[in-house]
C-alpha cells in the first residue's frame, strides 16, 4: 500500500491512484527570479526614459531606417499573423481551461489581464507626464499605429508570468511577445523602448496575482515514485513521505528485497530554487571553488550519486546508491539505502560521548582522504547508528577533488557545530586526536558566521558556546598564536539593499540636481542664526525618546541615562533595519537594569504603541488646523474629487480583504499582531495607575514627532523658505515619516526623495527643498552618529548595554 504524505494528524491516510496530483502554492522562488527579470525590463526604461530619452530615440529612429528596407508588405502580415495568433489564443484558451476543469487558472489569467491593462495606462500616462518621449516617425506612414498596444503586450507577458506554460508551449508564447515588442517599437510613435517596460509592468502585475491566488503545480505522488523506481528495476512494497518537509524532498521506501530506502526527489521548481542559491551564493561569497549549478535534475542527482561513491571508496560510511531514476516530468530520484539511527542534532548533549565524537571526526578524515568536500556538515548530515557508529548522509551540496581551503570548511562547520553540543575544549581537543594540528588549525580561518551554515548559526544564538570561545580554545589546541580569518563575503545582502535604495533616490533626487548651481548658490545663503535651532530642535527628539522609555516603564528609569541609550541608538541605527536598531538597544537597556524580558518587552512596546496613538492625533490636528487656516489649499485644490478618492478608498478595502482571505495573512495577524496587541495593552495598564508616568509618556512621544517637524520647518527657514509650519509639520508627520520605513538604514536615499518632493509639492522651489532637506538630515542623522558611537562605547565598557 502507497501512503500520501502530507494529511494531518489522527486521519485517515490517502490513497495514490494517479502518479501525479495538483498542489496550489503561493511563495515560489521562481516566481521571484521572474519578479526580479521583470523588475529590470522596467528599471531599463525607466532609466532611459528619464536619462536619454534622446539616445533610445536615436536607436528606434536607425532600427526603423533599417526595418523600412524591408517591404512593407512583410511587415504588415508578420504584424497581422501575431494579432491574430494573440486573438486566437484569447478565444481558444479559455475554452481549453474549461474543458481541463481548471477554473482557477481561467480566473487568475483573467485578473492578470485586467490588472495588467489597467497599470499599464497608469504607468505610461504618469511616465509620460514627468518624462515626455520625443516622437519618432515609424517604419511606413501606411502602417502607423498597426502595432499590436502596449496593453497587449503587458497583458500577454503578465498572462505568461501568471500561467506559465510547459516548456513546449514556453519557447512559442515567449518569441511571440518578443515579435510583438519588436512590432511597436517599429510601428508605434510612442516611445521606443516603452514596450519594453510594458513587459516589466505586466510581468510584475502577473507575479503579484500569483503569489496572491498561488499556482497550481503537479507534484510526482508516493504512487508514481513506486511506478519510477520499478521502471529503473528496484522494486519496492511501500512508499511514504517522509516525517518532516524539507528542501529537496525526502520520502522513505521499503525495498522488495529487503531494507529501507531513502529516495531523494528533485523537480524542476526546486533544481531551480538550488541553481539560484548555488548563483547567489557564487556572487556573495568566496567559496573556493566555482559554484556551477547542474544542466538538469537527473545531473543534480548524478553528481551525488558520484560523491557518495567517491566517499565508498575513501573508506567513509554514507548510505549505498541503489537506483537513479527519472520521473515523466523529468524528477529526478536518487534512492538509497537508509543508514538507520537518529541524527545528530536531535541526541541529547549528555549522549554524545568521546567515543561518538571520535567516529564522527573519523568519517571526516574519510571525507578528506578521498577529497570530497560536504559543505554543509552540520548536525542534522550526520546520523548516529544504532550500532554506535556515525554515518554522513546529504552530499547535495558536495565538492569532488576539493582543494585544502574547502575541505577546512567542513572541519570548521563540524567544531564549532559540536562544540555547541559538549562544549569547545572536548570538540577541539577530539578533532585535533584524529586529524591532527594542521587541519584543525586552518579550519580557523574558515570560523566566520558567513561560512557556517544556517543550522550551525542557530545553535550558536541558542546554546551558552559563543563562537569567540570556540576560536579561542581551537588556537590553542592547534598552537595558533592569533587567529586568521578569510575574508569570505565579497558583500553582504544589505549592500544590496543600499544600493537599490541609492538607486531609488538618484532617480527622484535627478532633476533637483539638475540645478546644482542653483543649490550651491541657496547654500551660501544660508541663514547661520537659524543652525542653533535646528540643533536643538534634533536633540529635543533624543529627551522625547528618553521621556518615553522611562514613562512607558514600569519602574525607575533614568532620563539621564536613557537619553544616553537614545543617542547611542543613532548609532546603532546606521548598521541596523529602521526602527529595529533603537527598539532592540532599549530592551537591551532594560534587560540590563534588572527588568524580565517580557517587561522590557512589553515597555518597549507600550512606548512605540503610544508614539503611533500621538502621531495619528497630531496627523489629525494638523490636517484641520491646515483645513481651518488655508495653509494647503493651492495643493488641495489639486487633489483628485471626492468620487475618485471614494473609488480608490474601495479599492483599498477590496485589497485588505483579499489579503486577509489569504489563510497566511490571518494568521499572522492572529500570531503576531494580536499578541502584541495584547501585550501593549497589558503594559500601558500598568503604566497609566502612575500619574507621573504618564506625564512623561506622553511628554516623551508628543515631543519625538514635533522635535522632527519643527527641525524640517527651521531647516526651511534656514534658506529663507516661505512655506508655513503647519504645512512643514504635515510634511514630516506623513511622507517623512513613511520614507523612514524604506527597509535600508536610516532610510538614507529614500528620506531625502520623498521629503524633497514634498517640500516641493508644497510650494518651495527645488534649490531651497532640497538644500533644507539636507540640513535637516545633517541634523537629524548624520551629525548624532559620532556622539552615538561614543556614548555606545561608554555605555557598553559601562555594562549599561
Amino acid at each position: 500500500m502507497t501512503v500520501d504524505g502530507g494529511t494531518p494528524a489522527g486521519a485517515a491516510p490517502v490513497l495514490d491512484t494517479a502518479p501525479y496530483r495538483d498542489v496550489v502554492v503561493r511563495v515560489d522562488l521562481d516566481d521571484l527570479r521572474s519578479a526580479a527579470v521583470f523588475a529590470g525590463l522596467l528599471l531599463v526604461g525607466l532609466l532611459l526614459a528619464s536619462v536619454g530619452p534622446e539616445t533610445s530615440a536615436g536607436l528606434a529612429t536607425d532600427a526603423r531606417s533599417a526595418a523600412s528596407r524591408v517591404p512593407w508588405q512583410i511587415l504588415l502580415g508578420l504584424t497581422v499573423l501575431a494579432q491574430a495568433a494573440v486573438l486566437v489564443a484569447a478565444l481558444v484558451a479559455p475554452v481549453v481551461l474549461l474543458v481541463r476543469r481548471r477554473p482557477r487558472l481561467l480566473l487568475t489569467g483573467g485578473l492578470a489581464i485586467v490588472l495588467a491593462l489597467v497599470a499599464s495606462a497608469a504607468f505610461h500616462a504618469a511616465l509620460a507626464a514627468r518624462f515626455p518621449t520625443p516622437e519618432v516617425a515609424v517604419v511606413r506612414p501606411e502602417l502607423e499605429d498597426l502595432g499590436p498596444g502596449l496593453g497587449v503586450v503587458a497583458a500577454l507577458a503578465a498572462v505568461l508570468a501568471t500561467l506559465r506554460p510547459s516548456r513546449t508551449w514556453a519557447r512559442a508564447w515567449w518569441s511571440l511577445l518578443a515579435v510583438l515588442v519588436v512590432l511597436d517599437v517599429l510601428l508605434q510613435v510612442s516611445g521606443p523602448l516603452d514596450a519594453v517596460a510594458s513587459v516589466g509592468v505586466g510581468g510584475l502585475v502577473g507575479v503579484l496575482v500569483t503569489l496572491t491566488c498561488g499556482r497550481t503545480v503537479r507534484v510526482l505522488t508516493t504512487h508514481g515514485v513506486r511506478e519510477t523506481l520499478s521502471g529503473a528495476g528496484l522494486e519496492v512494497t511501500e512508499v511514504r513521505e517522509a516525517a518532516t518537509a524539507g528542501t529537496p524532498r525526502v520520502v522513505h521506501a521499503w525495498a522488495a528485497d529487503g531494507g529501507t530506502l531513502s529516495v531523494t526527489v528533485v523537480d524542476r521548481r526546486s533544481w531551480r530554487r538550488e541553481r539560484m542559491s548555488r548563483t547567489y551564493r557564487r556572487a556573495r561569497l568566496r567559496t573556493g571553488v566555482d559554484e556551477e549549478g547542474s544542466t538538469s535534475p537527473v545531473r543534480a542527482l548524478a553528481l551525488e550519486a558520484a560523491l557518495l561513491q567517491l566517499a565508498a571508496a575513501g573508506g567513509a560510511r554514507v548510505p549505498t546508491v541503489r537506483a537513479l531514476a527519472r520521473a515523466p516530468e523529468g524528477e529526478a530520484l536518487l534512492a538509497c539505502d537508509q543508514i538507520e539511527g537518529r541524527r545528530l542534532d536531535d541526541v541529547p548533549a549528555a549522549a554524545v560521548t568521546d567515543g561518538v565524537l571520535h567516529a564522527a571526526w573519523t568519517q571526516v578524515a574519510s571525507l578528506r582522504g578521498a577529497r570530497v568536500a560536504h559543505r554543509e556538515l552540520s548536525l542534522r548530515h550526520l546520523v548516529l547508528a544504532d550500532d554506535g557508529g556515525i554515518g554522513v548522509t546529504d552530499l547535495g551540496h558536495g565538492e569532488p577533488g576539493a582543494p585544502e581551503q574547502v575541505l577546512a570548511g567542513d572541519v570548521a562547520e563540524l567544531l564549532v557545530a559540536t562544540a555547541t553540543l559538549v562544549g569547545p575544549e572536548r570538540a577541539a581537543a577530539a578533532a585535533h586526536a584524529v586529524l591532527g594540528p594542521t587541519p584543525v588549525a586552518a579550519a580557523v580561518a574558515r570560523m566566520v558566521p558567513a561560512a557556517l551554515t544556517p543550522a550551525t548559526r542557530a545553535l550558536l544564538q541558542d546554546g551558552e558556546t559563543g563562537l569567540d570561545d570556540v576560536v579561542a580554545v581551537t588556537c590553542r589546541v592547534a598552537g595558533v598564536a592569533e587567529p586568521v580569518f578569510e575574508k569570505i563575503e565579497r558583500f553582504r545582502p544589505r549592500t544590496l539593499v543600499a544600493g537599490a535604495m541609492i538607486v531609488v533616490a538618484v532617480y527622484f533626487l535627478a532633476p533637483q540636481l539638475a540645478d546644482l548651481p542653483g543649490l550651491l548658490e541657496t547654500v551660501r545663503e544660508v541663514d547661520t542664526a537659524w543652525l542653533v535651532p535646528v540643533v536643538l530642535a534634533s536633540a529635543a527628539t533624543y529627551l522625547g525618546a528618553a521621556l518615553g522609555l522611562a514613562g512607558g516603564t514600569p519602574g525607575r528609569v533614568p532620563v539621564g541615562e536613557a537619553s544616553a541609550v537614545a543617542v547611542a541608538a543613532s548609532f546603532v541605527a546606521t548598521f541596523a533595519p529602521p526602527g529595529v536598531g533603537q527598539v532592540g538597544l532599549n530592551i537591551r537597556y532594560l534587560q540590563r537594569r534588572g527588568f524580565p524580558t517580557p517587561v522590557a518587552v512589553s515597555a518597549s512596546a507600550a512606548k512605540e504603541a503610544a508614539v503611533l496613538t500621538v502621531h495619528l492625533t497630531l496627523l489629525a490636528a494638523f490636517a484641520l488646523w491646515a483645513g481651518t487656516t488655508d495653509a494647503l489649499a493651492r495643493e488641495l485644490e489639486g487633489l483628485p474629487s471626492g468620487r475618485t478618492l471614494g473609488l480608490w478608498g474601495l479599492g483599498a478595502a477590496v485589497v485588505v480583504g483579499a489579503v486577509f482571505v489569504v489563510p497566511a495573512a490571518r494568521r499572522l495577524v492572529r500570531e503576531r499582531v494580536v499578541p502584541a496587541v495584547r501585550s501593549s495593552v497589558t503594559a500601558m495598564h500598568e503604566v497609566i495607575t502612575s500619574p507621573a508616568k504618564m506625564i512623561a509618556l506622553l511628554g516623551g512621544v508628543v515631543l519625538l514627532p514635533l522635535g522632527y517637524a519643527v527641525c524640517l520647518y527651521f531647516s526651511v527657514r534656514a534658506f529663507d523658505g516661505d512655506v508655513g509650519f503647519v504645512a512643514v509639520a504635515l510634511v514630516s508627520l506623513t511622507a517623512g515619516t513613511v520614507a523612514t520605513a524604506a527597509p535600508v538604514p536610516g532610510g538614507v536615499g529614500a528620506v531625502e526623495a520623498v521629503l524633497v518632493a514634498s517640500l516641493t509639492g508644497i510650494g518651495l522651489d527645488g534649490a531651497t527643498a532640497l538644500a533644507a532637506v539636507v540640513l535637516y538630515r545633517l541634523a537629524t542623522f548624520w551629525l548624532p552618529i559620532a556622539p552615538g558611537a561614543v556614548a555606545f562605547r561608554v555605555l557598553t565598557r559601562r555594562e549599561v548595554l
